[in-house]
Parts: C-alpha cells; structure tokens; sequence
C-alpha cells in the first residue's frame, strides 16, 4: 500500500496539532495558540445571485428567505472601521487571508475590503467567486483589474460543469452568469498579471461524477490556459445541526465518494500523485494531468467540531464575520476571538 493510500482510510486519526508551529497570542484579554498556518476568511455578505442545490453555507438554515440573513454592521464607515481593527491586531501572526460569501464582488463593501487587505499587507491573497462579476466596471475600473492591483495571489472560480446548462441547472442562477466565453476572457488576462486563476467543481451524481467525468473537465478548461483545478466531495455532517432539508436532500443523494474515484485514479496513468495534505478536518490528493495540477478534496465538518473541542486553546482558522465578529468559526455566535461591541 503507498503513502497516499495508508493516510487516504486513516486520515483525521494521523493529524495532530501538536506536531505543528503554534503561536502563543492574546485576544480581548484571553489568551489563545494560533496555528502558524492559519487563514483569515472575510465573510463578506450572504447575498448570491446564484442558489446552488448543494450549498453547504445554507445547509444550518431553513431557507434563504426566512433564515439565511446574518447580522451586520449596517453603516459602512463603521465596519470598514472595524475590520481595519481587525487587521491591525492579527497582522503580526502574518495569515493568509481569504474573501469569501455570499458572491462577495457583488458588495459594495468588496472594492473597500481589498484596500484594507492591501493596507495591511495580508500575505497570500485569495478569493472564491462564481465568477460572475469579474468583469463589471465598478469605480471606473473592471473587478478583476481591483483585485490585480490589490496584489492579489489566488483567484478560485466556482464551476460545477463544463456544459454550460447543467451548471446551470445546479447552481440555479437569479441574474449575472460566468460563461465559458467569459473565463476565455478571464483566464488568459489573469494569468497574464499574475493573478493565479482556479477552478472549484463540486463532485455531484448530477454532474461531474466519475474519472472519465473528472478527465474531461479538466481537458476542456486547460485549453483555456487553467493549470490548477480542485474537484471537491460534498462535505460530511452532522445532520442533526442542519436544518434546511432541500440542501440536505440534494447532498445526500448527490454525494460522490472520493475513496472511489481515487480508486480508479490510482489503474489511470494519465494522473501522476504529486503529494497529499492532511488538515485538521479536510485531506486532500494532488496530481499532474497533463500540464494541471489536480486537487482532489474531502472535508468532514463532524472532524471540525471534534478537533476543535478536543483543543479549545487552539485557533485553527479565523473568520470575520458581517456583524464585526473575529471568531475561529465560521457560525458568528461561536467561538468569539474579538467581539464587537455595537457603538451607542
């Protein structure tokens, strides 16, 4: 057995904080280890122009309408204020910083947001999107040139599938789309200023679900000129934390288990293992395909609560969230680091 297949069924049980680099620091007077290679994720808004079928930021609510509405600092000036506090106290632990929603470009908070990020010199810029607000003009300049010139490194897109109407279909769109005609766009302009793009696709029955599946989504978008591309398996949880049954469903039915498809990608020699990563709840497999590094990702949120409450001094990831909230969750009640006192 190889050194990918022991750690693929061990997982979790090989991880242990303790063999890393922690970081003794103080928040709001309590003190707290912040694992060296922590992420700071700014949860920008819960607003999407899309309603994917599988999202798993709505699986802890009702419905969109009714429940999926966070709290937030409502004057503007106020929360800019706020996370430019934020950024001043956690900018010596030196993180990865990551924006995220919602659609974040879609806020208009978002072009604010990257110049606070940049103010503060946050290493490893990252943002997740759909993509589609990338090339929309807002203050006389298009968004994927604000994030260029905010230094950003990553630019991870979200595509369910290559054909056009089953991504669609699966990510349910109100208004605003990111085309294939638009990422012939995107891709080659961002790579051309050093704005690395990225691929996210979902592993679905509905959609992308087999090695052959995997290889012809990678094929047709290397052509655009993508070298990188993570395939995902929908997340493992506890379901008796959820509470929006149509999210629930649709995972449950729609689930593909990665354990199998890194079966067949072990008999396929068109993926070479390049090296795998084992986080506190996600392991992931990497390949060469060609000239694209393929990430393959399993995650299990029931992992993430487990590790968490087994070493409570540690801050493994950090979130800003829309009320003013630092916590090391991504629920805004949870595990509060810096908490917001609203102004009287």
């Amino acid at each position: 057995m190889s050194e990918f297949e022991k750690i693929r069924y061990t997982r979790q049980k090989d991880f242990d904080i303790n063999d890393k680099n922690l970081i003794d620091f103080e928040f709001d007077g309590k003190k707290r280890k912040v694992y060296s290679n922590c992420n700071l994720s700014i949860f920008v808004d819960d607003y999407c122009n899309a309603d994917c079928k599988f999202c798993v930021a709505q699986l802890r609510y009702e419905n969109i309408s009714k429940a999926y509405l966070k709290p937030k600092i409502e004057d503007d000036l106020e929360y800019y204020k706020r996370l430019d506090e934020v950024l001043t106290k956690i900018e010596p632990l030196n993180v990865s910083v990551s924006i995220t929603g919602g659609e974040p470009t879609l806020s208009k908070r978002f072009i604010k947001i990257l110049e606070l990020i940049d103010k503060h010199n946050m290493r490893k810029r990252t943002i997740t999107t759909n993509g589609s607000a990338l090339l929309n003009y807002v203050d006389g300049k298009r968004i994927i040139d604000h994030l260029i010139d905010r230094k950003f490194d990553h630019l991870n897109i979200s595509k369910t599938h290559y054909d056009e109407e089953i991504n669609k279909k699966i990510m349910r769109y109100k208004k605003g789309y990111c085309s294939n005609s638009n990422l012939e766009k995107i891709i080659p302009y961002a790579l051309s200023k050093g704005l690395r793009p990225r691929l996210s696709c979902l592993l679905l029955k509905d959609g992308i679900k087999s090695v052959d599946d995997i290889s012809k989504y990678i094929e047709f978008y290397e052509k655009m000129g993508v070298d990188n591309i993570i395939f995902r398996e929908l997340m493992d949880y506890d379901e008796n934390t959820m509470c929006n049954l149509e999210k629930m469903d649709y995972n449950v039915r729609n689930k593909v288990r990665l354990n199998d498809i890194w079966k067949d990608i072990d008999k396929d020699s068109r993926f070479k293992p390049y090296k795998n990563l084992l986080g506190y709840y996600y392991y992931v497999e990497m390949y060469y395909y060609n000239s694209v590094v393929v990430c393959s990702e399993s995650a299990d949120l029931k992992q993430q609560t487990k590790e968490k409450n087994k070493h409570d001094d540690i801050v493994y990831e950090m979130v800003f969230h829309p009320n003013g909230n630092l916590n090391g969750s991504w629920v805004d009640n949870e595990d509060i680091l810096m908490k917001y006192e609203v102004k009287k």
